[in-house]
């Protein structure tokens, strides 16, 4: 950008730093006369997928991200290549009150629905059309001491828990 007005300057000049799978975020601010501050935000590791048959390493920021390391506390994805579906999975367990790094495994299924795996050998069996709600039950289920020793809890039939000792 040496040589161009700042004045004539807009974000939209900027838009190939979207492209970069390492930024989630930037914010540019003029400072006059001559100047440019850009804000990068780095993206992290929120998850390691199995894709196309390697292991690749998704971002905060939906795109597959290389690091040098691979990182440790975050879950592991496997029975899909659809990133979108990964991220935003990963994104409604972000919402809900559970804690991803909780979470050591999350399995993918053909009809679209999820098993998670937790830290503690825990396993949650999900329906199809899973949503925060569900996430946010489970939770609930897990701290009860009624469900709190049950090994699997399955939530795949409407209106049912089943659980595996």
């Amino acid at each position: 950008f040496i040589g161009y007005n700042i004045f004539t300057l807009e974000k939209g000049s900027f838009k190939f730093i979207n492209s970069l799978n390492f930024i989630k975020d930037y914010n540019i601010k003029k400072i006059y006369p001559n100047k440019l501050k850009v804000y990068l935000e780095p993206a992290k590791a929120i998850s390691i997928v199995k894709h196309l048959d390697k292991l690749v390493i998704l971002g905060n920021n939906g795109k597959i991200i290389h690091l040098d390391r691979t990182p440790i506390n975050v879950p592991k994805v496997t029975g899909t290549n659809d990133i979108k579906k990964v991220f935003q999975t990963l994104e409604m367990i972000d919402k809900s009150n559970f804690n991803i790094e909780n979470i050591k495994k999350i399995e993918f299924f053909l009809s679209e629905r999820i098993d998670i795996e937790l830290i503690n050998k825990k396993k949650i069996k999900f329906p199809i059309n899973y949503t925060i709600d569900n996430f946010n039950f489970a939770l609930k289920l897990l701290n009860d001491e009624e469900y709190s020793k049950s090994r699997i809890l399955d939530l795949r039939i409407p209106n049912k828990v089943i659980t595996y000792d």
